[in-house]
């Protein structure tokens, strides 16, 4: 899942772009400013959360808040302000405007990271079912999970690799099959947000690069839920989990 990270000034950027990798789910796509940032939300699929600096050019944090705001595809994105201490009215206005949180610069990594996984817990039960609860909807082991989860995602990569070698989605043999299959598998598992981004896709059947990311997301969806797995339960290994689901 992808982490926007939104600051003008490059050591922040990296500070934060850091701190947003220490979440192993977590895939930092970094933007100079508001303006930047907002290009890159209107191309690709909706980031996990947004940490965004106030005073940019081009496009303010507070406006760009605004925007994702008053965006039906990006307002439920947890929006996190990046602010210094002198600026707390600012904190105070955007509050009124539906900050997830706000982080104070210098920040201590260690506070900010409680805080911020408080915030992606909260978002991950939007994008995905527990892995606890899948295991027991599904009334499986959590090695079965891995496997399917495995098998899912070399469904998804299969059909992108096939993407890449036709001209057009409509080049694709089986279009409908393979997203209907794909469409059901998340849904199977437990992946609400992989299972939307699916059905995203035949409305981007013009735009062969936008269907190749939404399938790279969905890919990345589907390896964050392998991670959450693993990080909870005692597995078999790499290897045995990849003849499993090669015998399925």
């Amino acid at each position: 899942m992808r982490a926007l990270v939104v600051d003008d000034d490059v050591v922040s950027r990296m500070a934060l772009a850091d701190l947003m990798r220490s979440f192993i789910e977590l895939k930092v796509v970094e933007a100079v400013d508001g303006q930047d940032a907002w290009e890159k939300l209107e191309m690709g699929p909706a980031p996990m959360i947004c940490c965004c600096d106030v005073q940019m050019p081009r496009l303010s944090g507070i406006d760009l808040l605004k925007r994702v705001r008053g965006s039906s595809r990006h307002k439920d994105i947890p929006f996190v302000l990046v602010t210094a201490a002198s600026d707390l009215d600012t904190v105070r206005k955007a509050v009124t405007l539906g900050i997830s949180h706000y982080i104070v610069k210098p920040f201590h990594a260690r506070e900010a990271r409680g805080s911020l996984q408080k915030i992606l817990n909260a978002a991950w039960e939007r994008i995905a079912e527990p892995p606890s609860a899948t295991l027991n909807r599904l009334n499986i082991a959590p090695d079965q999970l891995m496997t399917y989860l495995y098998s899912l995602r070399g469904q998804c990569a299969v059909f992108a690799r096939d993407l890449r070698r036709s001209k057009n989605l409509q080049d694709v043999q089986d279009v409908v099959g393979r997203l209907k299959g794909l469409h059901t598998g998340c849904l199977t598992l437990g992946l609400h947000y992989a299972a939307g981004l699916v059905m995203q896709i035949p409305d981007e059947k013009s735009d062969i690069e936008r269907v190749e990311q939404a399938l790279i997301e969905i890919e990345l969806a589907i390896s964050s839920q392998e991670e959450r797995v693993r990080a909870r339960h005692s597995l078999a290994s790499g290897a045995a989990i990849k003849r499993s689901a090669a015998q399925a």
